[in-house]
């Protein structure tokens, strides 16, 4: 591939190979309530992961093809080291100009987290997402759109099947955008999720299939030149198939706050209300109250420092109560801390460290856990 670049011409088509590696300590790995961690929860993982992404730029078609492969070792228990591999393909195709769109598949395949389940099992979690979309601008200020999409997980090992779920969603809406940015949009959306391999007693509690409606409204201004607001406030209903005492009906909001404090310095804040389905044998989805702050210092054209804060409140819905305590739903509170120090020695390298930590309160007693990650990464574009 290094030696496919001269052989089209500038502009046609771009390869672009890279190789990246971390090492990241993490000193409760499987997350751990504070009653079971001992001085053995933690370890080190160390990855390598070499890739390419490839852009083909055929007249006003754009065709785009990335794919990588990891090698992840760990330093204390090595029965999880593991393979993960990710590709993708894409078409930003267009006809005229007014009418584009999107088709793509992607498929992946990673160890999956230890938040719910922790314990040391190797599970290999393969993830395949299929998307298509197609946008009309029948006037310059205004676009209708509609996109359907296909996402399936599965797990390797059989005692984890039963989260196995594929999600087939459509949407459609139309959205307005004016000269100076302001943005209106309404959108309609239909999904249903089934869980194929739910059996026995999750099944009979849970049900093995949902479907959502959401009717949503998005807005987005600039009172400023430096400020910008974003919102979507939706109405979720949400239908359980085989339980109907479990039928939900909610609401969603997310607002967002960009604003340039100056030429190098950038805050965001994030406040949100969301009802999503969740992979989970005690629950069928969850309602996520929070708010975050970032800010971002570009200290110079090399170096940047990034941090930022967040709380969050996970309430599981859809549940019986068997595993809760007063036979409630579950709980959970979350405070997260975040810090990192990018730079930038030359335009195709790039060297980061980061530290991230959670705080999380249960009424589960064996949810509550604590953790302090580091992890020092670095990139480098052929």
């Amino acid at each position: 591939m290094l030696f496919s670049r001269p052989l089209f011409a500038e502009g046609i088509i771009d390869i672009n190979p890279y190789i990246n590696g971390s090492i990241n300590y993490d000193d409760n790995i499987f997350r751990l309530s504070s009653s079971t961690k001992d001085d053995d929860s933690g370890d080190t993982v160390k990855t390598v992961q070499v890739g390419a992404d490839v852009n083909l730029r055929l007249s006003r078609q754009l065709i785009t093809v990335s794919a990588n492969i990891n090698e992840n070792k760990y330093n204390r228990f090595n029965i999880l080291d593991n393979t993960g591999s990710a590709y993708a393909l894409g078409w930003n195709w267009r006809l005229g100009n007014d009418l584009y769109g999107v088709l793509s598949h992607s498929k992946t395949e990673a160890i999956a987290g230890f938040n719910e389940i922790r314990s040391a099992s190797k599970n290999l979690r393969t993830a395949n997402r299929d998307f298509a979309s197609v946008n009309w601008n029948f006037h310059p200020s205004w676009v209708t759109y509609i996109n359907g999409e296909q996402f399936k997980t599965e797990n390797a090992l059989s005692n984890f099947s039963a989260l196995d779920r594929k999600d087939t969603a459509l949407e459609t809406g139309l959205r307005y955008q004016s000269a100076a940015g302001t943005q209106l949009g309404l959108l309609y959306r239909v999904s249903e999720s089934i869980y194929p391999n739910r059996t026995g007693f999750s099944q009979f509690l849970f049900g093995d299939e949902n479907n959502q409606k959401i009717l949503g409204v998005s807005a987005a201004w600039s009172p400023t030149t430096k400020t910008r607001i974003s919102t979507r406030l939706s109405q979720v209903k949400i239908e359980n198939i085989d339980k109907p005492q479990l039928n939900i009906n909610g609401f969603s909001q997310r607002w967002d706050i960009n604003h340039l404090l100056t030429s190098k310095v950038n805050l965001n804040a994030v406040a949100y209300q969301e009802i999503t389905p969740i992979d989970d044998v005690e629950s069928t989805y969850i309602e996520t109250t929070g708010a975050s702050i970032n800010s971002a210092w570009t200290i110079t054209s090399k170096t940047t420092l990034r941090g930022g804060l967040g709380y969050e409140q996970r309430d599981y819905l859809g549940s019986t109560g068997l595993f809760a305590a007063s036979n409630d739903d579950r709980n959970d509170e979350s405070l997260f801390y975040n810090l990192s120090l990018q730079y930038m020695p030359t335009y195709k390298t790039s060297l980061q460290l980061q530290y991230q930590a959670e705080r999380r309160k249960s009424d589960i007693e064996i949810q509550n856990y604590q953790f302090n990650n580091l992890n020092f990464s670095f990139r480098y574009d052929f």
